[in-house]
């Protein structure tokens, strides 16, 4: 009995040595702290039992790239770890790691998950990219993450991609425990497909097109407003394509946005990864 019992012990202190640790991750996105995206991404990582710091602006701040507010930014706490910033999401990532974070850092800044896709050369406006770059430039890994939407879907509020946050929550979630995903001086850009089945995982490059036209027309209440290119002539195996097939994209930037070989870091594991659209279903957990 004793030996049984000894036996039990030392699997359970094995299992538990084998298990990776909680991270503290900064948690933030530039579609405001309320998002459904960054919300169903945050359920899921207190569920895995990191420890969570949701520090993301206040309001929607899709755009916005790197740029910061000059004057100055002000915060709101809301309690149980999560603030919102009157500024844009480099304002939440610098105030977060140089402020909130000061003798707590995390060991991973994750932004998003972005309503909509980041790829091609759109990624240099996006403010879910911009605050992973800035997360990088000041030392840290990061991992930026976004959920394609289906323009068909515009007049009944994009249900395919609410129906994605939770499960590509759930592979995140995953993916964070595996040390290779937390990357040096540079960052790995993920993007989700609506689709219920994805086809797996596709380490790709960016694709050479944007879908921001310069086809200007007038809105009723005077302001003027580009349209979008919908078709866009892209290399087959470039991130663009790749997601409107069904895959799961991952590309890999620096932080001056510059593309790099995916070769750089080997991602061919990636690929491999286990995907369960059905994971994650549970509602997010309100500040």
């Amino acid at each position: 009995m004793r030996k049984i019992m000894a036996i039990c012990v030392l699997t359970l202190l094995t299992n538990m040595a084998l298990a990776a640790p909680p991270l503290n991750i900064l948690l933030t996105n530039d579609d405001g702290y309320l998002a459904p995206g960054i919300q169903a991404l945050r359920a899921s990582l207190l569920e895995s039992g990191h420890n969570v710091f949701l520090i993301a602006p206040a309001t929607n701040q899709s755009g916005s790239g790197t740029s910061i507010t000059s004057q100055g930014v002000a915060y709101t706490s809301h309690g149980n770890q999560v603030w919102s910033v009157a500024g844009r999401p480099a304002d939440a990532v610098r105030l977060g790691i140089g402020h909130i974070l000061q003798d707590n850092p995390p060991d991973i800044v994750l932004s998003g998950i972005n309503f909509g896709q980041n790829v091609g050369q759109d990624v240099v406006v996006s403010g879910t990219i911009g605050a992973a770059v800035t997360a990088v430039q000041l030392g840290f890994p990061a991992m930026a993450a976004s959920a394609e939407i289906n323009f068909d879907e515009a007049t009944t509020g994009f249900p395919s991609t609410l129906t994605t946050f939770p499960w590509a929550a759930a592979v995140i979630t995953d993916l964070i425990q595996d040390p290779r995903t937390r990357l040096q001086d540079s960052f790995l850009n993920l993007n989700f497909p609506t689709q219920k089945t994805p086809k797996g995982f596709k380490p790709t490059k960016l694709a050479a097109s944007s879908i921001l036209s310069v086809d200007f027309q007038e809105l009723e209440d005077g302001l003027w407003r580009a349209g979008y290119q919908m078709d866009p002539d892209d290399e087959p195996n470039s991130d663009r394509p790749l997601l409107a097939k069904g895959y799961i994209t991952v590309t890999q930037l620096g932080i001056s946005y510059e593309p790099l070989d995916i070769q750089t870091v080997d991602l061919s594991w990636i690929e491999s990864a286990a995907i369960d659209p059905k994971a994650g279903q549970a509602s997010p957990i309100a500040p």
